[in-house]
């Protein structure tokens, strides 16, 4: 049963045009409404007050009606339906019952609801809500100056704030967890989408590695940490794959993809937590060891060549080895960044002049 009726509440609107977020708000506040009158017009069979009885039967009906019109694909229609039947039957119980049956306190369910539901702008909910504090000042005023049609037992005027006291509050958790739980649903996709387009600019798409622009700003904050001796010691090493152009024209770029995708994970899986890696371009990458020496970045180096070694990949029939030269660098804290990167690029070149598959140090 309790299935079919939050089904039945959350169920989405079919017209492109309409919110469902609304509509859920409006169904929630039409329920409660539907629930108070109920409850009232009890309260009012068992104090024996059998006259007020035929107040709040109309009432009821009208709140059904407002549920009702929330499945017609009419939101604004609902939404305009509520906040009028609403004001109508608060001035009429103010009017038949007095000050002191408290209904006028559903004025600020009103202003929440012209918050939460309505389609206007901001202005114009603004001017709506100083139209509804006007409305309970003259409700106020008159209440002052008139006398009710119908005296109130006590018995019925506790009865009135209790039941009123509950389902404001009833009727304020529910369009406020509705809306609020949206906007925090909302608000949590916005950081994922946010996360997503930074980790797109950041990495390259091909083999998921930093890509130039985010290592250039990682070795900033490095070269940083170095000045400031956060860190002491930092090496820099630039790996090409050797005869990478071979490999293209042979199998095709497609083959290519696999290599560059395949040396990607193992870089990660052998460098762990000892720094950063990025594709620096098309087969050549950058390797930050952060707070190592270049004795300590040679042998996570030379653990890489050894990988290399046992790294055969299969492309359709074949299977295509690979070899890498690199060139490896301690940071030097009077050239700077760019003159250590420019000498791990100089001992690359001399280790492919040197015949390759080597890592020059």
């Amino acid at each position: 049963m309790l299935d079919k009726l939050k089904d039945l509440i959350f169920q989405d609107v079919k017209s492109e045009n309409e919110t469902k977020k609304v509509a859920i708000v409006l169904r929630f506040n039409s329920l409660v409404m539907c629930l108070y009158f109920v409850c009232l017009l009890c309260s009012f069979l068992l104090s024996g007050e059998t006259g007020y009885v035929l107040l709040c039967i109309p009432c009821f009906l009208a709140s059904a009606a407002a549920f009702y019109i929330t499945y017609l694909n009419h939101t604004r229609l609902a939404v305009l339906f509520t906040q009028l039947l609403m004001v109508v039957w608060v001035v009429s119980f103010v009017h038949a019952f007095g000050w002191d049956c408290g209904v006028q306190h559903f004025i600020f369910v009103i202003l929440i609801l012209n918050f939460t539901t309505s389609y206007g702008t901001f202005r114009k909910k603004v001017l709506i809500s100083i139209a509804t504090c006007v409305l309970r000042l003259l409700l106020y005023t008159y209440t002052n100056n008139n006398e009710p049609v119908y005296a109130l037992s006590h018995q019925v005027s506790v009865a009135f704030q209790v039941i009123n006291t509950v389902f404001i509050f009833m009727a304020i958790t529910a369009i406020l967890g509705v809306f609020t739980e949206d906007s925090q649903e909302m608000e949590k996709k916005l950081v994922v989408y946010n996360e997503k387009l930074h980790r797109l600019a950041s990495t390259d798409p091909l083999t998921g590695l930093l890509n130039r622009r985010s290592m250039k700003e990682y070795l900033e904050r490095k070269e940083e940490e170095c000045r400031t001796g956060r860190i002491s010691n930092l090496s820099l090493a630039i790996g090409d794959i050797d005869f990478f152009k071979k490999i293209n024209d042979t199998y095709g770029h497609d083959c290519g993809d696999i290599v560059l995708k395949s040396l990607a994970q193992l870089f990660l899986r052998i460098m762990g937590d000892n720094g950063q890696i990025s594709r620096w371009g098309g087969e050549e990458f950058l390797f930050v060891f952060d707070n190592r020496n270049g004795d300590e970045a040679l042998i996570i180096l030379d653990e890489m060549q050894k990988e290399l070694k046992k790294l055969n990949l299969s492309y359709g029939e074949r299977t295509v080895t690979v070899t890498m030269t690199f060139g490896l660098s301690e940071f030097d804290f009077q050239g700077g960044m760019e003159y250590s990167i420019n000498d791990a690029d100089t001992k690359l070149y001399r280790g492919k002049e040197s015949g390759r598959n080597r890592i020059i140090y």
